[in-house]
């Protein structure tokens, strides 16, 4: 490929030097140095929120909410956690009673749940799902109760309902029902005509049709007649479905003795995180200089000052192994690192919080490799929190044969990590290691990075150039069109632009010496000295300078080839180096560190209950550890303990888990995907405002910091506490097509996509057309059965035809329409792995897919009100265009679909890109000369801008109108492999030069080889 050279070329007809300059600086707008001062304003900082008081609201919000989704799994029922209550007539939810009888077997449940502080919950009727040891016993509706003696039956106490009835949470969240909006219409039409709430408050109208409706809503059968009047004792086979059977069980969480430590990844773990009367609670006293207090207080947007408590970046600073964090840090990355990844690299190394958004397929954990081995490298500890282990597996795989990373978290991983030291101690036994030390590397290192950034540089600069130069191209032709040509007004012997515009601004302005300026124009250029006629050729002159200077710098340049070749050379010898300085920096200090791996491996076996000994010194020896984000506790909660903590995965992460996190942090980078609304709430209103009022503190203000539980994420609190939200920018995996509709619609068209197309792939969109209904179903949601059961031949089909070893998603937005997808295709044998699921299907469940069946739901007809619900889900849309890899085939009503707008409504139409004046004018000289010029061509997923024939020969031409390097970059990467699949010449041609010189321009062309 060939990138033709405009910096040897004259222009136009200029017949005089170009006007010398100097290569301006890049000036980004919105940045911020390390150690400069902003260029913007900022508003003070808001006051802080109290600590105290938000752990204990959050505390109270975890608590509630734990009792609402708590899983009894069946082989806790008829024991201590559930028992099934004596047959007979169900009393509360059909409000034949205020009491219910619990009988001698729920006697035990009653004293446990009082011994504990749990939460007595009664329900009814029971259902048992799921398969082998994941079973689960959990009953429809739910009410909280009260156990009160009966002097009849001492060991028998009667049950006195003490709340509204409910629908079972953690029930909907296994069938798939997280949407807010179901559960809270579920909640309205439960409870409406309830009779005489006051005396019987759990009371249910119409009890037996309403639970017949919700199970047949539900997708699920029913093993009983439903019958309030007749309930079982016990559950007849133990078989799935739904059974007339009224339980008790205790839920939420139980208080523990105080040597007791609760398990990792529970709710009891993250809560005595957050309880500052806890021995190794969150000391809100201990918060100066962690990544906690800058969220909490406002980060105020300056490098980190110190060290921080975290011994590892200490002692690294004392031995002079690592800089001062204030210092651009010098990456040590096993993978390409974008610009866009570098900046969010460099503020996380520097600042107290970051916030970057990471759409799917932006390279994420590429980024948190490379953070993880740059820290490592530094001397710094890190710890890395996923929100899935998927997250996890992803870090632990990145960083193998490059450095250990210790994976901790529930009693599972003891054992895991007992292994990993062994390895260890056996791989660095011995005599020392025998190579450089780190510090010898430190310069090679240095000095390949600054070439990669130099060419970086460089080639922002030349983007910048061109694009503006393509901007004054045109207005310049405009000005040629209407009679101002600059090359004949500013010739040689006439003078140029710069000598011409400070005589017309005086000669504008009037004065003394007004009427010499105004003579000289007159008598030398031939213009009238009107003042219209003045203004005008001040703005030509201005025009002109602004051009022959941009003009100017855009000549100073390398060629475009040569600047690609040389970052592409940099970018590979600084990986090189990379690899060798963290290997030189690792593997003496696994040696040195030998004591302290024996040690922790000696508290593995011998001490078996949960804690932290022998870990703090672990810690210095493998400064990377990875968890889970709710399993931090498996950590020491000491306040800095880690130089950088990551959380990804944010956008699901609760602000609750957040906060354990970030109070071991000195520094944090939080990373999701903004297109996400945040983890569901299973909370209701008024719960979460008597916790508001229990700990003082306003709904506004916890609204505005992102702080408020069940209506934001981890990721919207530290986006609205950081000065600029960054961004990872650069999309690879999703086809073109979709991955680009999806940059467009849920993210402002900040993506920009680098997959390369798959040809042999078949289409990356299809329709197939289904006029269905979309019906109602009980609550906020609605069905399409048509389009359901065409969505499962289409799977069928795909099926049959897919090349082994693939991945089918099927996707709906609407819980209903889910279930029914499941139940059709549960009984059927496909030849690969099918999944169903609703939005949180892909990026939960399921990370990526091959193909994604989508059932859109809506039809011509549909309400206004799930019009507007599954128009603006954003987070599905996102989720389909961006993770679906090879296909994604939509079952629907095509002409419902494309008359409104949206993402499908673009796909669907698939509008065709009209050529821009640059192209225009070229092609009108191509043609002129007797080419034969075709546009916007394909070739096995690529596109040229124009193809030219002329005789036998062919050449294909890219415009180059990219405003910066990535995409310049991205430019030259497509001319390439057009080169490599089509054996054509491939010329890249700036999109100015086709306003400024098209003729010149079509010789160059029509010479090029």
């Amino acid at each position: 490929m060939r990138s033709l050279r405009d910096d040897e070329q004259e222009i136009g007809d200029l017949r005089e030097p170009v006007p010398g300059g100097h290569r301006p600086a890049v000036i980004r707008i919105g940045a911020q140095q390390a150690n400069g001062p902003t260029l913007r304003w900022k508003p003070p900082a808001a006051e802080g929120t109290d600590p105290r008081a938000l752990l204990g609201y959050l505390r109270a919000c975890l608590r509630r909410e734990a009792v609402h989704t708590h899983t009894v799994l069946l082989a806790q029922l008829d024991g201590d956690t559930c028992a099934c209550l004596p047959g007979g007539t169900e009393t509360l939810f059909a409000g034949s009673g205020a009491r219910a009888p619990a009988g001698p077997a729920a006697a035990r449940v009653v004293r446990l749940a009082a011994r504990h502080g749990q939460a007595l919950r009664y329900g009814y009727p029971l259902v048992i799902l799921g398969e082998g040891a994941d079973r689960s016993a959990l009953p429809l509706l739910t009410v909280d109760v009260q156990a009160v003696e009966d002097p009849a039956a001492p060991d028998a106490p009667r049950l006195r309902a003490i709340g509204p009835p409910d629908v079972n949470a953690a029930l909907l969240e296994r069938l798939g029902t997280t949407d807010p909006e179901d559960l809270f219409e579920l909640r309205t039409r439960l409870r409406s005509g309830a009779p005489d709430p006051a005396g019987l408050p759990a009371a249910v109208t119409d009890l037996a049709a309403k639970v017949r409706t919700l199970l047949s809503r539900l997708e699920i059968e029913r093993v009983d007649d439903i019958d309030p009047a007749a309930t079982r004792g016990t559950p007849r086979d133990r078989v799935t479905g739904a059974h007339n059977v009224a339980v008790l069980f205790r839920a939420g969480p139980g208080a523990r003795s105080g040597d007791e430590a609760p398990e990792p990844g529970t709710v009891e773990a993250v809560l005595a995180d957050l309880d500052p009367t806890e021995r190794d609670g969150i000391d809100p006293g201990a918060l100066g200089g962690t990544a906690l207090h800058a969220l909490l207080e406002g980060a105020d947007g300056v490098p980190d000052p110190g060290p921080g408590p975290a011994r590892g970046a200490r002692r690294a600073r004392e031995a002079g192994t690592a800089p001062h964090p204030a210092a651009p840090p010098v990456p040590l990355s096993a993978t390409p690192l974008d610009q866009a990844g570098y900046t969010v690299l460099r503020a996380a190394m520097n600042d107290r919080l970051t916030a970057a958004a990471a759409p799917p397929g932006t390279g994420a954990h590429d980024l948190v490799d490379a953070l993880v081995r740059t820290a490592v490298g530094s001397g710094q500890r890190v710890l890395v929190c996923g929100r899935t282990e998927h997250d996890v597996r992803e870090v632990l795989l990145r960083a193998q044969g490059g450095h250990p990373v210790m994976r901790v978290g529930g009693r599972e991983h003891r054992a895991s990590e007992a292994r990993v030291i062994e390895r260890l101690l056996a791989e660095h036994g011995g005599v020392p290691p025998r190579g450089a030390d780190p510090a010898d590397h430190g310069g090679d290192l240095a000095h390949h990075w600054s070439r990669v950034r130099a060419a970086w540089d460089e080639m922002d600069a030349m983007a910048a150039g061109g694009y503006e130069l393509a901007h004054l191209a045109q207005e310049r032709e405009r000005g040629i069109a209407d009679g101002w040509d600059p090359d004949r007004l500013f010739t040689p012997e006439r003078g140029g632009p710069e000598y011409w515009l400070p005589r017309a601004e005086r000669a504008f302005a009037g004065g003394l010496g007004a009427f010499q300026h105004r003579s000289a124009i007159r008598r030398e250029l031939g213009l009238d000295t009107d003042p219209e006629t003045l203004a005008r050729l001040c703005a030509t002159a201005r025009l002109e300078s602004r051009w022959r200077a941009a003009l100017d710098r855009r000549t100073r340049h390398d060629p475009l080839d040569e600047l690609t070749d040389r970052l592409a050379r940099a970018g590979e010898a600084h990986r090189r180096i990379a690899a060798e300085c963290l290997a030189a920096a690792v593997a003496p200090r696994l040696w040195r560190g030998r004591p302290a791996l024996e040690n922790r491996l000696e508290a593995l076996n011998w001490h078996h209950g949960l804690g932290w000994p022998g870990m703090n010194g672990l810690i210095d020896v493998l400064p990377a550890w990875a968890c889970r984000t709710d399993q931090v506790r498996a950590l020491p909660p000491q306040a800095g303990l880690f130089d950088l903590v990551v959380v990804l995965g944010a956008e699901r992460t609760r602000v609750a888990e957040l906060l354990p996190a970030l109070h071991r942090a000195a520094r944090a980078l939080v990373l999701g995907d903004p297109a996400h609304p945040g983890p569901a709430s299973a909370l209701e209103p008024g719960e979460e405002r008597r916790a508001l009022a229990a700990a003082g503190l306003a709904a506004d203000r916890l609204d505005e910091q992102g702080l408020r539980h069940g209506t934001g994420s981890a990721l919207r609190a530290a986006r609205r506490v950081v000065d600029e939200t960054l961004w990872l920018d650069e999309h690879s995996g999703a086809p073109p097509l979709l991955a680009e509709t999806a940059s467009r619609h849920c993210y402002g068209g900040r993506v920009s996509v680098r997959t390369a197309p798959d040809p042999g792939g078949g289409p990356a969109f299809e329709w197939r057309d289904i006029a269905g209904v979309c019906e109602a179903a009980p609550g906020l949601s609605y069905i399409n059965r048509e389009e359901a059961y065409r969505a499962v031949v289409v799977v069928d089909e795909i099926d049959e035809h897919l090349p082994l070893g693939r991945t089918i998603a099927v996707v709906a937005p609407t819980q209903p329409q889910v279930a029914l997808l499941r139940r059709l295709l549960r009984p059927r044998v496909f030849r690969h792995r099918v999944l169903v699921g609703g939005p949180d299907l892909l990026g939960g469940a399921l990370d990526r897919t091959d193909v994604t069946v989508l059932s859109p739901l809506l039809a011509q007809g549909a309400p206004a009100i799930i019009e507007r619900r599954v128009r603006r889900m954003g987070h599905l849309w996102s989720a389909v265009l961006t993770r679906t890899r090879q296909r994604l085939v939509v079952v629907g009503d095509r002409s419902h679909w494309e008359s409104g707008d949206g993402p499908l409504a673009e796909l669907v139409r698939a509008p065709e890109s009209a050529p821009d004046g640059a192209c225009r004018a070229l092609v009108d000289r191509l043609r002129e000369a007797g080419t034969r010029v075709s546009l916007q061509q394909t070739a096995e997923g690529w596109t040229a801008d124009l193809v030219v024939r002329f005789g036998a020969r062919r050449l294909l031409v890219l415009l180059d109108r990219e405003p910066d390097g990535r995409r310049l970059r991205r430019l030259m990467d497509r001319g390439d492999a057009l080169n490599r699949i089509t054996g054509d010449p491939v010329i890249v041609v700036p999109a100015w030069r086709c306003h400024a010189d098209p003729d010149r321009l079509v010789r160059e062309i029509l010479g090029a080889h």
